[in-house]
């Protein structure tokens, strides 16, 4: 049996590559605009797998924690062997995907919550192994080849060779940054859009110290200054989503924004090097998500209309 001390502690964060969310070689800027996104081919692992509607990214960031605090650091990623669904009283992996799934039909038509999860997982999976994330190891179309599932380097597809399989980042990783724990163990991983986490993650990772970007004199500890084309063609991250999410995070006290260069109206100098400065907010992380959600939704009801 492993000792305790051998694997992740708890209540730890959450640590994944740069490789994850950033491109070392940008997008050509002749393919990428800010009027689009990024073809998806071409964006990283993070921003690859992200979409309005799917679930990938959410259970992607889930297993890798799970990996985390079940592994040894330095060690192969090794996942639990549960099945992909479980009935009543087991566990399976459709347990770590949050779901507004509700039973519907009747007879032989009935769709359970338990069946629609469960094809939502399935579609997850071939997502996930579409970017090489995951290993599927089984024929293509055949019942039974989303089961024991392998995770894959985060960083996707590794120029030729094998895939590369997922290790447990340790301390001498130093191209690696982190999310805090309570992005996980209260919830956020599975309330936030997917625009929501990639930009938490942008943060995060610029958080790190390795990228020294914008007007630096004036950063404080801890904020990023991020230009619209570093978040283009290195994050694969439009402006669209961006600005929403950016504004929707800061409601939920999970990102600072401090404006930079704006007139006293509130408009913005025409000035690209006045950036707007980014930061985590680590306490907002420690906070139950459903909750600060609710909490926030009964404030933007209550508002007069205008």
């Amino acid at each position: 049996m492993r000792r305790r001390d051998d694997l992740a502690p708890a209540g730890r964060d959450l640590v994944l590559r740069q490789d994850y969310v950033y491109l070392r070689k940008p997008i050509d800027s002749a393919v990428v605009s800010d009027r689009a996104a990024p073809p998806r081919e071409l964006r990283p692992s993070a921003t690859r797998i992200s979409s309005s509607q799917g679930s990938a990214l959410r259970f992607h960031l889930a297993v890798l924690d799970i990996a985390q605090a079940t592994n040894k650091r330095g060690n192969r990623g090794r996942l639990p062997e549960l099945p992909l669904a479980a009935f009543s009283g087991g566990i399976g992996w459709t347990d770590v995907l949050a779901s507004a799934a509700v039973e519907s039909g009747a007879g032989s038509d009935l769709s359970t919550v338990r069946d629609k999860k469960f094809r939502t997982l399935r579609s997850v999976l071939r997502t996930l192994d579409d970017a090489k994330l995951v290993g599927l190891h089984g024929p293509a179309r055949k019942n039974g080849r989303h089961e024991g599932f392998t995770l894959r380097h985060e960083g996707g597809p590794q120029n030729e060779g094998d895939p590369i399989p997922y290790v447990v980042p340790t301390g001498r990783d130093v191209a690696a940054f982190s999310l805090p724990a309570g992005f996980i163990t209260n919830g956020w991983v599975h309330v936030l859009a997917d625009s929501e986490i990639n930009l938490l993650l942008m943060v995060a990772s610029g958080r790190a110290g390795l990228f020294p970007w914008g007007d630096s004199a004036d950063l404080a500890p801890g904020e990023v200054a991020i230009p619209a084309e570093v978040r283009l063609r290195h994050y694969g991250i439009h402006r669209d989503p961006f600005s929403v999410a950016r504004k929707t995070l800061a409601w939920f006290g999970l990102l600072t924004v401090r404006e930079i260069g704006r007139h006293d109206d509130g408009r913005a100098q025409d000035d690209e090097r006045k950036l707007h400065r980014l930061s985590l907010d680590v306490a907002g992380f420690e906070r139950d998500a459903l909750t600060v959600l609710r909490d926030q939704i009964q404030q933007q009801l209550a508002r007069p209309a205008r």
